[in-house]
């Protein structure tokens, strides 16, 4: 009996070490710090999980008929379907990175997102032989680097090594069925938007 409870009690403890493993952040000298790691991945090149918005687990298939809150209400949607509203945000039990990495981290928001774009040099480069860019701050000179993760439409992996959409955790103020993003490319990089079902990566951030 003392056996079986000890191997329980190294069970429950290694489930929660591994639920809440915290990922080493940078400061870059903004409102918030900023993960090195995409949510999910364990190197800052890793593409890591990719979520739906506002969802919180993974699936095979990212289309607007496995997306949770699409159903019968305003928009074909049950949740987060009020027409025009600013700075509409996920609600934490709606946070992937918090229900995955705890308290304290969470999905950014449009506005720490748009930091990024406009208080930063983007630089396309690779990273063990993983395209993306390096994010430096114009504040301090720290960096992070963003893997170009492509995106999952249906149960397929879009542009992988050649574009990036990261979530935030803002919902498009005119638009209930779309949500803010980060979107780039080697060509470009800014905030945009998107329809909520398709899955993207995350990169979480931390006060």
């Amino acid at each position: 009996m003392r056996i079986f409870r000890a191997i329980l009690t190294a069970v429950v403890l290694l489930a929660a070490l591994t639920a809440y493993a915290q990922p080493s952040v940078v400061d870059m000298g903004l409102s918030v710090k900023w993960a090195t790691c995409n949510q999910g991945a364990d190197t800052p090149e890793g593409f890591g999980d990719y979520y739906a918005w506002a969802e919180i687990s993974v699936k095979e298939k990212y289309q607007t008929e496995t997306y949770s809150f699409c159903g019968e209400g305003p928009y074909g949607l049950t949740k987060y379907n009020a027409g025009f509203k600013l700075n509409l945000l996920a609600e934490p039990e709606d946070d992937a990175v918090r229900a995955n990495l705890g308290d304290g981290w969470r999905t950014p928001t449009f506005v720490e997102i748009n930091e990024l774009v406009q208080q930063c040099d983007w630089e396309w480069t690779s990273q063990n032989g993983v395209a993306g860019y390096k994010v430096t701050s114009q504040k301090n000179g720290a960096s992070i680097f963003l893997p170009a993760a492509g995106y999952m439409e249906g149960g397929e992996l879009c542009y992988p090594g050649t574009a990036g959409r990261y979530w935030t955790a803002t919902r498009h103020p005119y638009h209930p069925n779309c949500a803010m993003n980060l979107f780039f490319s080697e060509e470009f990089h800014y905030a945009y938007f998107s329809r909520r079902y398709r899955g993207f990566p995350i990169r979480p951030v931390r006060q």
